[in-house]
């Protein structure tokens, strides 16, 4: 579809999309200190350790998500659009079900709202990634906090109060009070910080968060179709979060790869636009991002690459090591509920975020630390990295997480029962992926046609039975590891650390059912 727009006046050079251009709403939302500190928060929190080029950070990560998104809503219409004149030159009825151009009004201001809410939507990531998480405030002292923030009434509305309110209904839903806040919730209230600060209209503001996050319920986008009322907000946060494909996926995988160095993640991104189109759900009174079935082979190339790029590259025993050193030294601090953020006050909140870079954090860690967790951190910050002992994947009748949690629960007692030297320095790691999983996703939908040439909404089985790959990723990848410190320099260490692992092999071999 070709789209133009004199706002579009500003550009960036990216090496992974080439330039991209952004208007000075936009500009000035990446200049702001809470976006600006992204540049020091990497995307992969220790995966430098692995591939010394990987140090991009998210920053660059949500220009790129921001890119894509405005990619995959003019590329749905530009599908629509052909497939609505397709239908006219053939004379084909039905397919009312797919959104028009010519039925959105304020197409412009939904393209640049979509492009804020994708450029924002990491703004809340802290650091390490997600191992920050469990050192989050907890879900009460974060609503308190932001309840108690008396400058975010914008056009008589608080919208401090309304996000508040709607946080609380899915926390209530999925979670509770006492669980630590997500970073997608720290992201809904440092966007309206950003916006607010930037004199956005209140209801501008609403728009954008339901975009993020259609849950939300702060705003909805009618059109009238078919004489039925229907709400495309929707289709425009599954674009920004939904499933199987949506433009954060689309671009970490490009990202990670490149700087990566690896081919893992790359796929046919062309082909996956040229396969989007906003299907109307008439059951359920809104349009939702779909994926034609001719696009199957793309679909097919996507989750095949993320399933690599998880598999050699972010389940790298390596990067999971640095992983494991960080879970095992802060294992206490996470116990005593040790919390490296305050909620105290909103300026004093966001003040800290600001200031906790990646390495900040580490150094925040290892003050307090002391005797071996503080070594570990320590060694963890110099790259001394503890070492894999043993590795334990599903065996026949025993594919459970919990079967392998037993497994690796058994081997740690056995060493820490024979050997006297890895009592503090021994730690387990689990990781768990399901390649299919988001085709069972209720956001994005995957269609086909009907005799009629009417798209449906096709079901998981229809896309499994349909596709060899589908069928051979169907199943969980399931993988466990033992690591543990060795002095790399001291050959009594090492001597002993190949004991050990012989030693285990033996004791899993013999265990085998």
């Amino acid at each position: 579809m070709l789209f133009y727009s004199d706002k579009l006046n500003k550009s960036i050079l990216d090496p992974i999309h080439g330039l991209i251009r952004m208007t000075d709403e936009e500009m000035k939302i990446i200049s702001h200190r809470l976006f600006n500190r992204l540049r020091r928060i990497r995307q992969n929190t220790f995966l430098y350790n692995v591939f010394p080029s990987a140090n991009h950070t998210r920053f660059e990560h949500s220009i790129g998500v921001m890119h894509l998104a405005s990619e995959m809503f003019l590329n749905a219409f530009h599908n629509a659009s052909t497939h609505k004149n397709k239908q006219a030159k053939y004379k084909i009825k039905g397919n009312a079900n797919i959104l028009s151009i010519e039925m959105v009004q304020n197409f412009e201001m939904l393209f640049f709202d979509l492009r804020i809410a994708a450029l924002m939507h990491d703004i809340g990531h802290g650091p390490m990634s997600h191992l920050f998480d469990k050192f989050a405030p907890a879900n009460k002292d974060f609503f308190e906090m932001i309840r108690n923030n008396d400058g975010l009434t914008i056009d008589n509305q608080n919208l401090g109060t309304y996000l508040v309110d709607a946080l609380e209904r899915l926390v209530i839903k999925n979670s509770n009070l006492d669980h630590h806040v997500e970073h997608e919730f720290v992201s809904y209230y440092f966007a309206l910080i950003v916006l607010k600060d930037l004199n956005f209209s209140a209801n501008r503001i609403k728009r954008i968060l339901s975009i993020m996050n259609s849950d939300l319920e702060l705003s909805r986008i009618e059109i009238e179709s078919e004489g039925k009322v229907i709400d495309i907000l929707p289709f425009l946060n599954h674009i920004v979060a939904g499933a199987p494909l949506d433009c954060d996926r689309m671009d970490y995988l490009l990202r990670d790869s490149y700087f990566s160095g690896v081919k893992y993640g790359t796929y046919d991104l062309h082909r996956l636009l040229k396969s989007l189109l906003p299907f109307i759900d008439f059951k359920n009174g809104i349009v939702r991002l779909g994926i034609k079935k001719s696009g199957l082979p793309a679909i097919e190339n996507f989750i095949q690459a993320r399933y690599e790029l998880f598999k050699q590259v972010y389940f790298h025993k390596t990067n999971q090591a640095c992983n494991t050193m960080l879970s095992e030294a802060t294992e206490k601090l996470r116990e005593e509920n040790y919390k490296f953020i305050e909620c105290d006050s909103a300026e004093g909140f966001f003040n800290r975020y600001i200031e906790l870079s990646d390495e900040q954090f580490l150094i925040d860690v290892k003050n307090n630390l002391q005797g071996e967790n503080e070594r570990t951190i320590d060694d963890l910050m110099n790259r001394r990295l503890w070492k894999r002992v043993i590795e334990v994947h599903p065996e026949k009748g025993r594919e459970r997480k919990e079967d392998i949690h037993d497994i690796l629960k058994d081997a740690k007692n056995f060493v820490l029962e024979k050997y006297d030297y890895p009592k503090y320095v021994i730690g387990t790691n689990f990781l768990s992926d399901n390649p299919l999983k988001d085709l069972e996703n209720e956001k994005a939908v995957l269609l086909r046609k009907d005799e009629n040439e009417n798209y449906t909404i096709a079901g998981y089985e229809h896309w499994v039975r349909e596709s060899k790959i589908f069928k051979a990723l169907a199943s969980n990848y399931q993988i466990g590891r033992i690591y543990m410190r060795v002095d790399t320099n001291d050959q009594n260490a090492k001597d002993q650390f190949r004991k050990i692992k012989i030693d285990l092999a033996k004791m899993l071999h013999e265990k085998k059912p």
